[in-house]
């Protein structure tokens, strides 16, 4: 028996007949000339050192070997379609596993990553969708070492030119308050005059270091951090305590948190734009990634339309960059 020359086609030949039980019809089903599918089958039985069939005159009829091999090739063929179609799934993007970088609660995208996520894993439920919470560099260095597929970060700078990147939201900072503040019932308010409180931050070790370094700069010494804070329902928990003040990318505001009032900074500066990135190895172009930035991309672009004010602000940041 030499059953490692046995092809698929022989397979669905015997199959053919096994269900025909008639030559003629079968090499009709199969579109071959009769002949050619009797030479098939006969090569099939030598391959596999059994009969499959009795012949006579009149009938065609399966041995019990071949019986036996029937349910065994349905079993082949049925996996060897499934496989055909979890490829051709898997080259359009609907099958796979996806590992996501995120940092947790964002203080922009805390609101928006959750709708993003929902509607890709709705669309695209045989994906497997793996979260993983890291930091930017962290991220980075997922990427690196194939880890993860693509990250979500808040970016206040420019990355490393072997990740391609994506700008999915930019955003303008504001201030945010408790409603008890003293600030609380101005129209705005300089960055310069919020400074002298006391702050709530970002951790250093985020991205958000290089937005501590950059109000530093504006305002010519650092802000009087009191609390470190990544979470932004702590953060603004802490800020209805009329505990300090902060600073929030205004997608923040669709939040509607009680007990805290939105400023627009009366001194705006455009470089401290909240950008919302979503980065990926520049070498990686999986259907996956594909399909997820495109998922991505509108879902942020239907969010921008929530944000009050946000297309009247872009249109002063454009002219800021024209002059």
């Amino acid at each position: 028996m030499h059953n490692q020359n046995i092809e698929l086609r022989h397979v669905r030949s015997f199959v053919a007949v096994a269900e025909e039980l008639h030559f003629s019809r079968a090499a009709e089903r199969l579109h071959i000339a009769q002949p050619a599918l009797s030479q098939q089958i006969i090569q099939l039985e030598q391959q596999l050192g059994v009969r499959l069939f009795e012949r006579d005159r009149h009938a065609v009829h399966l041995t019990s070997a071949g019986q036996l091999f029937l349910n065994d090739a349905l079993a082949i063929l049925e996996q060897v379609d499934h496989s055909f179609l979890r490829m051709q799934q898997a080259q359009s993007g609907q099958v796979g596993r996806l590992d996501i970088g995120f940092v947790h609660a964002e203080i922009a995208t805390a609101n928006v990553i959750p709708d993003v996520l929902a509607t890709y894993c709705q669309r695209f439920p045989d994906v497997e969708v793996q979260l993983k919470e890291m930091y930017l560099q962290e991220q980075l260095q997922a990427l690196k070492q194939h880890q993860i597929q693509v990250g979500f970060a808040a970016a206040f700078q420019d990355l490393s030119p072997e990740f391609d990147t994506e700008v999915l939201q930019r955003v303008p900072f504001v201030a945010v308050v408790s409603t008890q503040h003293r600030f609380a019932s101005q129209p705005s308010v300089a960055l310069s005059s919020l400074i002298e409180e006391p702050f709530f931050f970002c951790p250093r070790e985020s991205d958000s270091g290089v937005l501590y370094d950059r109000i530093a700069q504006i305002c010519g010494r650092n802000p009087r951090v009191i609390q470190e804070v990544s979470n932004i329902h702590i953060l603004l928990g802490l800020i209805v305590a009329n505990l300090g003040v902060s600073l929030v990318a205004a997608s923040a505001m669709e939040l509607r948190f009680p007990g805290v009032v939105y400023l627009p900074l009366s001194d705006p500066h455009h470089d401290l734009a909240f950008k919302t990135v979503l980065h990926w190895r520049r070498d990686y172009h999986a259907p996956l990634l594909r399909e997820f930035l495109a998922v991505a991309r509108e879902v942020f672009t239907q969010r921008r339309k929530t944000l009050p004010n946000f297309e009247e602000w872009e249109r002063t940041e454009q002219d800021e960059r024209v002059r």
